[in-house]
């Protein structure tokens, strides 16, 4: 008998010997409960009196010190890996929706005032190249010669090199900039009022008049061409991203991918063709690839 009331101790001192049948009742109920959750979960142990169950078997501290130092080991290797890959993927969605938008406004722009080579510009003044697309690209801020759209003095080519960041923040009237409502920063720069600027065989590239460039996240760092700065060519025929397909078959043209983008020692000024093409910025980790060739680094 000792040996079935051994847990009952505590009752048996609450309870009054007097009223046995009270305390035999209580002996029988908690032999009940341990038959049915013995039956329900043999490898553990019920306590009517504590009310929770106990595991027989249990990992040590240090056992839980060493897995949890595991986890951190490989937790610290591969964040990076992911942080990157999710930075990355966010350039390309950022660029592509510039893209869509300029595109937009300038067919807006031409619908109103006709093709590029018809607007009133030179290679001394690219205003008409803000002013003409302003009202459908939600501008917040026009920067003008000695204004400042940018947060930053300095940008960064894709080599390291420092250039004084006269794109965003304008010392000429041959450029102009300005400030988007979503945070990015758009620059100008003028070439020939008769847009004829070559750098490709295709209609537009044969007919280039200036360009477009942006920085995607505005003034946060890295200011770097190739990462978050980008180029793009205004034609008479539409714009198109700077170091596309088509301007690498143009084998003189400096502006190509494979010689504006893709080497560690290049400007990086050629990127954006390769970026929204290809939707990656691969050409950071590899170097072999090519528009007829591999077109990512896992390839």
């Amino acid at each position: 008998m000792k040996k079935e009331i051994k847990n009952t101790t505590i009752l048996e001192k609450t309870v009054r010997p007097e009223n046995g049948k009270i305390l035999k009742r209580v002996q029988d109920d908690m032999g009940w409960f341990r038959y049915c959750f013995g039956a329900l979960a043999p490898d553990k142990n019920f306590s009517l009196l504590t009310f929770h169950f106990s595991q027989k078997a249990a990992f040590t501290l240090a056992e839980v010190l060493i897995t949890l130092g595991i986890i951190g080991v490989v937790a610290a290797m591969t964040m990076p890996s992911l942080i990157q890959k999710y930075q990355e993927k966010a350039t390309v969605t950022a660029l592509k929706k510039f893209y869509s938008a300029i595109q937009q406004a300038y067919q807006f722009a031409v619908a109103e005032y006709g093709t590029p080579d018809s607007w009133v510009f030179s290679n001394s003044d690219s205003e008409v190249f803000i002013s003409y697309i302003a009202p459908h690209m939600k501008f917040t801020k026009i920067c003008t010669t000695g204004e400042k759209c940018h947060p930053s003095d300095d940008l960064y080519e894709r080599n390291g090199t420092k250039t004084n960041n006269a794109v965003f923040n304008p010392i000429s009237k041959q450029r102009w900039a300005a400030q988007l409502a979503d945070g990015m920063i758009i620059g100008t720069y003028a070439y020939s009022d008769n847009c004829a600027l070559v750098r490709g065989t295709s209609k537009q590239l044969a007919n280039i008049c200036g360009e477009y460039m942006v920085d995607i996240n505005g003034g946060k760092k890295p200011n770097q061409y190739g990462k978050d700065v980008f180029i793009f060519n205004l034609t008479k025929y539409g714009i198109i991203p700077m170091g596309s397909a088509e301007e690498a078959i143009y084998q003189i043209s400096p502006s190509s991918f494979e010689n504006a983008c893709l080497p560690k020692s290049s400007t990086g000024w050629s990127c954006a063709g390769w970026v929204i093409s290809n939707e990656n910025l691969d050409y950071l980790h590899c170097d072999d690839l090519s528009w007829d060739g591999k077109h990512k680094c896992t390839d």
